[in-house]
C-alpha cells in the first residue's frame, strides 16, 4: 500500500471509529444529562489532579475560551462544578468538580468503558493502541 493511501486509510479508520464512539455515547450520555461537549469537559476535569486554569481546559479541548466559560456555567448550574480562583494565583479562574460532579463522572467513565469499541482488545493491546495514539497526538 502506497503511503498516501495508508495515511488515507488511517484517517478513514479513525473518522469511523469517532463516529463510533460518539454513536455508542449517545443514549448513556442522554441517560446522564449530558451533551458531547459537558462530558468532553467533564471527563477532562481530573478530581486527582491539580485544577486546570479555564484557558488551559480551552487549549485541552481545542476550543475557545468562551466556549469554556458557557460549558462551565452548565456544569455549574447542575451542581457538578464551581469555577474557584487557582490555588497559587486568584487572578486566574479554574474549574472544579463538586462530590456530585465526581459522581457523575465515575458513571461517564463507566459508560464509556462499558461502550468502548475497545473492550474487546486484551490489556495488552489497548496499552499499545494507548501509547500510539498518544504519539500521534503529540507529533506535530
Amino acid at each position: 500500500m502506497a503511503v498516501d493511501e495508508l495515511a488515507a486509510s488511517l484517517l478513514y479508520q479513525v473518522t469511523a471509529l469517532a463516529g463510533e464512539v460518539a454513536g455508542r455515547m449517545h443514549d448513556g450520555l442522554a441517560r446522564l444529562e449530558l451533551t458531547g461537549p459537558t462530558a468532553n469537559l467533564l471527563w477532562v476535569l481530573d478530581p486527582d489532579a491539580e485544577p486546570q486554569p479555564l484557558r488551559k481546559l480551552a487549549v485541552l479541548l481545542r476550543c475557545d475560551p468562551s466556549n469554556i466559560s458557557l460549558l462551565s456555567a452548565q456544569l455549574e448550574e447542575r451542581g457538578l462544578a464551581e469555577r474557584r480562583p487557582h490555588p497559587r494565583d486568584g487572578r486566574v479562574r479554574t474549574l472544579v468538580l463538586t462530590a456530585e460532579g465526581r459522581n457523575v463522572r465515575e458513571l461517564l467513565l463507566a459508560v464509556v468503558a462499558r461502550n468502548s469499541p475497545f473492550a474487546h482488545l486484551d490489556d495488552d493491546e489497548q496499552l499499545l493502541l494507548q501509547s500510539l495514539l498518544a504519539k500521534a497526538l503529540t507529533e506535530r
